[in-house]
């Protein structure tokens, strides 16, 4: 193994990784209201980018496989929106598609950090009384 292709390698998953971040954020923060079209949009733009772009130069490599990454990632989550309903119940496909299963270590949806919304990340000891945290700090 050649530094050089373990160099090359680290680039293209730190470019695949800013690639899929930035979709993310996009999708968050593009002014439009329609989620749908702003993930067609990320990856026709996403396709058009990487189809103008060849691997001629490392800048050039970064742009492409950010590009591909966009398009990626967006794909996957226009296919979830579209086939996860359907795929609900099927633990493989609920699984690629990117739904954790009730049966990953007994946890549902709803107890993965990534999927907690609320703005109290406490929400473990939420049952436990007033009273009885006070008793145990004394």
């Amino acid at each position: 193994m050649k530094k050089e292709k373990v160099v090359n390698s680290l680039v293209s998953l730190a470019s695949l990784t800013a690639g899929a971040a930035g979709s993310r954020l996009a999708v968050e923060h593009l002014p439009v209201k329609n989620t749908s079209l702003k993930r067609w949009g990320l990856v026709l733009g996403g396709i058009a980018g990487a189809s103008v772009l060849d691997r001629k130069s490392r800048g050039r490599k970064i742009g492409q496989d950010i590009a591909i990454s966009v398009a990626v990632t967006q794909a996957g989550y226009l296919l979830k929106d579209w086939l996860g309903d359907k795929f609900k119940d099927n633990k493989i496909m609920a699984q690629a598609l990117g739904n954790p299963t009730s049966s990953y270590m007994g946890l549902d949806s709803s107890d993965f950090l990534a999927s907690y919304t609320r703005p109290n990340y406490d929400f473990i000891a939420e049952d436990v009384a007033y009273e009885d945290v006070q008793e145990f700090a004394e």
